[in-house]
């Protein structure tokens, strides 16, 4: 299957919005790791970059059982920065298009793979879902130019829509800044952008994890019953 070279991992955080007092990529869910779950989509990319910090050597040991070739990066400033600061880091001597995802969401297979295809020729190119998670960065989307695509025009926090952000993008070397704010802020500047809809559930908040179980199960559930169409 054709995929993209690079990815980036931000896993630096420290989860303070679940509490569960460790990064969100070690919570559990439905019996794995949410960092588990990631690094099994991205097997076929050769080169991944985990950017840690809180509890880094927690972070590493788990990565390292599943994933002894990755790259680590280090996110000194993990503590007053945010995420955008360990996509740059972890990708700012690339030359080519990058992989960016949050470590704290659990995707779909089937969408995620067909992201990841798309992605390899059209970058950039971010991803959105349906709005289900309690502090949703909501998404304007329209039509876009072709099939499977659509349009992203704007983002807020309280402007509602059917979509929300689903912090996952494929963009080129020198669109992310050094210690900039939110990453979906800069993609701002951007706009509108090509996105193509997901399945994915983000684990922020504990009514966050709660929907993540669900999510699994009915993955799982789905996978068990055999190939399905799925719609973001």
């Amino acid at each position: 299957m054709q995929t993209v070279e690079h990815a980036v991992i931000a896993v630096a955080g420290l989860g303070s919005r679940l509490g569960h007092g460790k990064p969100k990529c070690l919570v559990e869910v439905a019996g794995r790791r949410i960092l588990d779950y990631q690094l099994e989509l991205l097997r076929d990319v050769p080169d991944v970059r985990l950017v840690v910090g809180y509890l880094e050597h927690e972070v590493i040991e788990a990565a390292f059982r599943l994933r002894p070739d990755l790259t680590l990066v280090r996110n000194p400033s993990y503590r007053t920065t945010t995420t955008q600061q360990s996509y740059w880091l972890g990708s700012r001597h690339l030359r080519g298009p990058c992989l960016y995802l949050d470590g704290d969401i659990i995707f779909e297979p089937e969408t995620f793979h067909a992201f990841l295809v798309q992605a390899r020729t059209h970058a950039p190119l971010i991803a959105v879902t349906q709005a289900k998670t309690e502090q949703a960065v909501f998404t304007a989307v329209q039509p876009g130019d072709a099939d499977p695509f659509l349009s992203v025009t704007s983002f807020s926090r309280t402007d509602r829509s059917l979509w929300e952000w689903a912090n996952l993008a494929c963009l080129p070397p020198g669109l992310l800044e050094e210690n900039g704010g939110n990453v979906f802020d800069r993609l701002s500047l951007h706009l509108p952008l090509r996105a193509q809809a997901i399945v994915c559930c983000e684990v922020d908040t504990e009514g966050d994890l709660a929907q993540a179980e669900t999510f699994v199960a009915q993955m799982h559930a789905q996978q068990a019953a055999g190939p399905a169409r799925h719609v973001a």
